[in-house]
Formats: C-alpha cells, sequence, structure tokens
C-alpha cells in the first residue's frame, strides 16, 4: 500500500486549505476527490454548452483574509472585481433597496422605505448584534465552547434578555423591536434564512445573523486586518466564476507537493480498533495513512465511511438521528442577451446590478408561509432567491452578449410529501423564472436554458446530504461544542487519528476556509510527520 502521512477525503474547499497548512508544516498529504475538479460545491462549470459559471456556491465573501494571504491565491492565478454595490435586494412587488456605494444616496434609498424611526431602528439592530458577539467573546479560530460558557458571560439582566433573544427567540423577534418597514425587515430577514429550513418565526433564527458579527470580533480579536481587505467583506467577484478560488487554492497545494486525485471516491475508512489505518476506495485500492481528514459530511463519515462496530455504540446511533433537513435548490438560467432589471434607471445603473450578488425576498409572512410550506413537505410558488450573474465580472463564460445567471433557491424541501423532485423539477424552474420577471422585466424573453439542481441533484452529485449546503443547520442546537454533534466537536471524532473539517463542524461559516484551518492546527498539534 501506499503510505502518507495525512490522506484528506474531499478537495472542496476546506479540504485545501486544510491540506495546505499541513503540508506547509512538512507532513505528505494525498488528498482525494470523487469528482472530476477540485472544490466541492465551489466550482465553475459549463451548465449549458458554452455557458459557465458558479454552480452551486455563488461567492466567496466569507473567506477569511489570512488563509487567502497565507495560499497566496493572488501569486496562483486568482483574479478578483469588486463591484461598486454592496447588496441589492429585490421584493415580490417589483421594488428594490439598492446599496448604493455613496453613503449619502445609500441612505436615501433606505429612507424611500423607511417608516419614522425606521433609520435608528436599523442601526439600533447592527448595534444590537455587535454588542452581543463582543460580550459572547467567542473565536472562530479557538476551541469551540459549550454553550453552558457562553451563557455565563451575559449576568446583567439587559444582558441575559439579549442573549435568550438571539439563541431562542426568532429574527422577527429582534427586528419587531426596532423596525416597522416590512421591506427593512425583510431585507435582513432573508439573510438569516440562508441554508436553514428555518422560517423567520423560528425560534432561533436570528442567530445566524451574529455569524458575520462573531466573524469580525474573532479576527479583530486576533489582529486580523479585514476592513480594507480585497478578499473579504467587499463582495469580492472572483473572474472565472467561484472555481477559481478553490483551483487557486489546489495550485497552492500542488505547490508544496500535496498530490490531489480526481475521480478517486472512499469507499470506506481502514480502521482496528477504533483507530484509522487508511482508506479504500471504489476501485478496491487501500492506501495507508497515520491520520484521515474527512472533508464531507460528519453524518456520511460517521454512518457510511466508519466499518461498523469502530464507534462507540452510543456515538454511532446519535450520528444516525443527525438531521440534516436541506431546502436548498439552485436553477442557472442560460440568457441570450443581458438582464434588464426594473429598477434600473439606465445602462449605467443596469450594469451595476448585473455586477453585485442579489436577492429576491418577499415579506416576512411570505417568507414564513415558505418555511411552514416546507416542513408539510411542500415548496411555495413565492420562492426565495439569491443569485449572481457569473459573466458580468468575466465575459469570457459565456458567447458573446450572452450571460449565465446562478439562482440559490430556498425553501425546497428534500423530504416531498407528494411525488418526486423528477416530477416536480421542470415546475420549480418556471417558478423561479416567474418570480424574477417581476423585477427583471425581459426575463422570459431572453431565456436560452433552464437547469434545475433539487435537493436531491445536491445530494446525489455533490454530496449535500438532503440537500443542506452547511451540513447540518446553524442553529442554536448545533452550534459550539455540539456541531457536529457533541462527543465529536472540535475537529476530532473517537476514532484514534479520524478527524473532520468540512462546514458541518464549526463555525460553519460557508466558504470562509476556517473549519480547514482549525482541523489543520488541531492536527498538527496531535503529531508530526513520521517519514
Amino acid at each position: 500500500m501506499s503510505k502518507y502521512d495525512v490522506i484528506i477525503v474531499g478537495a472542496g474547499h476546506s479540504g485545501l486549505v486544510a491540506g495546505f497548512y499541513l503540508a506547509r508544516a512538512g507532513l505528505k498529504v494525498l488528498m482525494l476527490e470523487r469528482s472530476h475538479q477540485v472544490g466541492g460545491t465551489c466550482i465553475t462549470e459549463e451548465v449549458f454548452p458554452g455557458y459557465r459559471g458558479s454552480s452551486i456556491a455563488n461567492s466567496c465573501h466569507s473567506l477569511d483574509p489570512r488563509i487567502a494571504g497565507d495560499m497566496e491565491l493572488e501569486k496562483h492565478g486568482l483574479r478578483l472585481t469588486h463591484p461598486d454595490l454592496n447588496s441589492l435586494t429585490l421584493f415580490s412587488n417589483g421594488d428594490a433597496l439598492v446599496m448604493w456605494p455613496e453613503r449619502e444616496r445609500r441612505r436615501a434609498e433606505m429612507e424611500r422605505l423607511a417608516e419614522p424611526g425606521d433609520m435608528q431602528g436599523f442601526s439600533d439592530v447592527m448595534q444590537f448584534y455587535q454588542n452581543v458577539a463582543k460580550k459572547m467573546g467567542v473565536s472562530f479560530y479557538d476551541p469551540a465552547p459549550s454553550l453552558e460558557e457562553v451563557a455565563a458571560r451575559f449576568v446583567e439582566p439587559a444582558d441575559k434578555e439579549a442573549f435568550n433573544l438571539v439563541m431562542f427567540g426568532s429574527v422577527a423577534d429582534v427586528l419587531d423591536r426596532h423596525l416597522k418597514s416590512p421591506w427593512l425587515k425583510s431585507f435582513l430577514a432573508g439573510t438569516a434564512m440562508a441554508t436553514n429550513l428555518v422560517g423567520p418565526r423560528t425560534p432561533g433564527s436570528g442567530y445566524i445573523l451574529l455569524q458575520r458579527p462573531l466573524q469580525e470580533e474573532s479576527m479583530r480579536r486576533s489582529g486580523v486586518v479585514f476592513e480594507s481587505n480585497e478578499l473579504m467583506m467587499k463582495n469580492a467577484s472572483p473572474i472565472g466564476g467561484v472555481g477559481a478560488v478553490t483551483q487557486a487554492m489546489a495550485r497552492a497545494n500542488e505547490s508544496l507537493g500535496v498530490e490531489i486525485r480526481l475521480e478517486a471516491p472512499v469507499r470506506e475508512l481502514l480502521c482496528d480498533n477504533g483507530k484509522v489505518k487508511g482508506v479504500v476506495l471504489e476501485s478496491g485500492e487501500e492506501i495507508e495513512a497515520a491520520r484521515v481528514l474527512a472533508n464531507i459530511n460528519p453524518k456520511t463519515v460517521l454512518t457510511k465511511l466508519v466499518p461498523a462496530n469502530q464507534l462507540p455504540p452510543e456515538i454511532e446511533e446519535r450520528a444516525r438521528k443527525l438531521t440534516m433537513h436541506g431546502s436548498s435548490s439552485k436553477v442557472h438560467l442560460a440568457l441570450k442577451g443581458t438582464p434588464r432589471f426594473n429598477r434600473a434607471g439606465n445602462d449605467e445603473e443596469n450594469t451595476q446590478f448585473l455586477g453585485t450578488n442579489f436577492r429576491v425576498v418577499p415579506s416576512i409572512d411570505v417568507l414564513q408561509e415558505s418555511y411552514n410550506e416546507a416542513a408539510m413537505g411542500r415548496w411555495s410558488p413565492h420562492v426565495t432567491i439569491s443569485g449572481v450573474v457569473s459573466s458580468a465580472a468575466d465575459p469570457n463564460m459565456t458567447p458573446p452578449g450572452c450571460h449565465f445567471m446562478s439562482l440559490s433557491v430556498r425553501g425546497t424541501p428534500y423530504h416531498l410529501s407528494n411525488g418526486s423532485w423528477d416530477d416536480q423539477r421542470e415546475a420549480l424552474g418556471n417558478a423561479v423564472v416567474e418570480t424574477l420577471s417581476r423585477n427583471i422585466g425581459n426575463i422570459k424573453d431572453i431565456i436560452e436554458g433552464i437547469s434545475v439542481y433539487t435537493p436531491v441533484d445536491l445530494e446525489r452529485n455533490y454530496g449535500m446530504t438532503e440537500g443542506n449546503g452547511a451540513h447540518g443547520d446553524i442553529v442554536p442546537g448545533r452550534i459550539f461544542d455540539a456541531r457536529p454533534m457533541p462527543g465529536c466537536a472540535n475537529y476530532t471524532t473517537p476514532i484514534e487519528g479520524l478527524f473532520m473539517c468540512g462546514v458541518g463542524n464549526w463555525p460553519g461559516n460557508f466558504m470562509s476556509g476556517l473549519t480547514g484551518y482549525n482541523a489543520s492546527r488541531k492536527m498538527l498539534g496531535d503529531f508530526r510527520p513520521t517519514h
């Protein structure tokens, strides 16, 4: 058998980050990826002939600047553009909230949608979350604390109330305290929905709005500069789609001698008496390693890759009961022309709209209705969408004058109460187009192709168990040292030598790279090269 210090299962962005740091420390690393390309869900694909774009993940906005700097991604070919707009939120009534780059223009835009007192209320919401983040004192770079440890830091009555509101109340509870405008509420509530199967009135739904303040606070405490960093917090768009980021990460790994094998799916881990020895590929090939780092869904690791009778029975049983409850689908559009946003007053504004990530968010009530339907195994035609026009940053990704639109759709349950996703695939695509047409008037006229990845497709083709892109909802009860579950915190497992680094681990945080960074540090504290 071939022998390595570390085998990494899954060449998604977290595995690529971990591989880099392990190799930089002198370890002999092998990375195994079942797909024909690296990146996991952070890839660029040719979905239609001649049309390429960000396929599953839409953006790299959360990428940690320390990681980007250490890996020297720009040296390895990454090029970025920086759109003018911070964000664009499209509402179901055809209106939009445009976060213009100019401060006064942005304020005027918000005032147009605000009700009396809302401008101060909006500021108060932002300050509320910043205060909770500071009081928590949680670092994304350190071992995850327990909920009890964090709760004990909130002593004063007002602090306890704030903690309870974020952790056990809903995002609607927070917003209703400070805002009256249904549109400003929708703007913030839409962010909280993310990939979680929760509604804006679901207890715990407000926590996701704390992720960004917690990350910012973590960086401040660690001395990481981010305010002006070009690889974070500035709506950066990679030339070549989000896959350009993971391709640059792969080149950084290869420059340190990491061996990356594509189309090499792992069938099982080699284990003996609760200790990992290596892996077995689907081909039957066995590869030996002193340690294995799994960059895939934790439930898949513990219930499918680990052989029977290797885990403590109670851990195995709880792993099987882990819920995923994904709510995400993907719709891609090939457009034989330029989308025209109704809100754009001229060609220059339309170009600005094309260049930024946009979100289609109905009211809080409609968002809640969508969640209620999903919980019952149905999906609402009033879909919530976040999207990006990949070709706006890189026209070479499509035929001349054409565009590629990548759309993440929320509120689409993996488990349907009636029928199958094969039966409902076309209807979902049509509902997305119908929703977009309220804000992009010419969308139906320029469509050349529609592609739909249902939650089942995302599981089958990209390892997103039950269509959950976060590998388990990022909500209270699934954070801190309970992520992915008690007994498997801080990137370790009961199997000696088996570590995990996917976003199903703390702090989650999507495409930040932090789970890979932290897992590599944990592993490096555990052993040194044997060769």
